[in-house]
């Protein structure tokens, strides 16, 4: 399960941005070779992106599309170093467009540590109260700087706990596990654990037995 990053990567197969996917991805390795990234701090991309971030939200998108250096004759060149030169290439691109400090950003994770590690953030409003910001500017500010909403942090916080509860438990309490996690249909947890997870609940559990 993704977390809200944007991440960079180069290979000689193929090279790419790569935004927040809010369900599961699966990747399939071949083959033999190397895949060298740079994985930004959530919201930091924003810095770079011209456009709206959720415009990346579940795709990958060519790295011409911010660094004009990162054609196929680019990223050759750039590959035909040994790894740690690459990345000291890699980072030394993207210093070079001198990305402003930005305070909000700050803000902004600080608030995912805090609704990662704290069980009482559950809820919009219960960050804004221990923020001291309003529901709208919460709202507003994960749209402009990660391309996803609160709520889908929280979501996801739910369904790790969801997880974790099936992987403790021999014979899970379906019922109980949806009530505690805040869902009053245990259809709609169903379908929000399968669209993130890739399996129903009871799916997921008979993979963790075999």
């Amino acid at each position: 399960m993704h977390r809200p990053y944007v991440d960079i990567f180069l290979s000689a197969q193929e090279s790419g941005i790569q935004g927040t996917f809010r369900g599961k991805r699966t990747y399939s390795a071949a083959g033999s070779g190397r895949i060298i990234g740079v994985r930004f701090r959530p919201g930091a991309f924003h810095a770079f992106w011209t456009g709206e971030m959720a415009d990346l939200q579940d795709k990958v998108v060519p790295l011409t599309a911010v660094f004009p250096w990162a054609d196929a004759k680019g990223i050759a060149a750039i590959l035909a170093h040994d790894d740690d030169a690459v990345i000291a290439m890699l980072l030394e691109r993207i210093r070079a467009a001198s990305p402003a400090a930005d305070g909000t950003l700050e803000e902004i994770n600080a608030i995912i540590a805090a609704v990662e590690t704290q069980e009482d953030l559950t809820t919009v409003a219960a960050v804004g109260e221990a923020f001291g910001r309003s529901e709208r500017w919460l709202q507003q500010a994960f749209r402009d700087y990660l391309g996803i909403g609160l709520k889908w942090l929280l979501q996801r916080k739910r369904l790790l706990a969801a997880a974790a509860e099936i992987r403790s438990s021999d014979e899970p309490d379906w019922v109980g596990i949806a009530y505690d996690l805040g869902y009053s249909s245990q259809q709609h947890f169903i379908t929000d654990f399968r669209t993130v997870l890739g399996a129903t609940p009871v799916r997921y559990h008979k993979g963790l037995t075999r």
